[in-house]
């Protein structure tokens, strides 16, 4: 992870649990970037980095592995609506765990969606192997 405090860079975020002042209590002081957060901060994080948590833009969804990412853009204006990981490809063809509707084992193309509309673009990300 790099870039903290700043949460405009990097990729990062704390482990911000601490002990609370009732007993046995707790409260949160957790803090992230937002490309940790928010799907377009992320893809844009992704497509620049050039340090820690790297990918590569492809072209094609059969170019993927586990682990790597799809975006989606429902709208079609450039802005990612969405990111989802890569958790097992079946003949070829990604399939992904997303969290705003719990989803496992999704194909990725999202046509089953309440979010999808025939003007969305995918953004397919191999993250790197290596960290630097």
């Amino acid at each position: 992870m790099s870039g903290y405090p700043n949460r405009a860079r990097g990729w990062w975020i704390t482990d911000g649990w601490k002990s609370g002042r009732n007993v046995g209590g707790y409260y949160s002081n957790e803090t992230w970037s937002y490309s940790w957060t928010v799907s377009n901060s992320l893809r844009w994080y992704l497509e620049t980095a050039k340090t820690g948590l790297t990918a590569k833009r492809v072209q094609s969804a059969s170019e993927l592995e586990i682990g790597d990412v799809i975006f989606y853009d429902f709208q079609g204006d450039g802005r990612i609506d969405h990111s989802t990981i890569v958790t097992s490809i079946v003949n070829g063809v990604p399939y992904i765990h997303a969290h705003t509707v719990n989803s496992a084992d999704r194909h990725y193309d999202y046509t089953n969606s309440y979010a999808y509309t025939p003007n969305t673009k995918y953004y397919f990300f191999k993250i790197d192997d290596v960290f630097n």
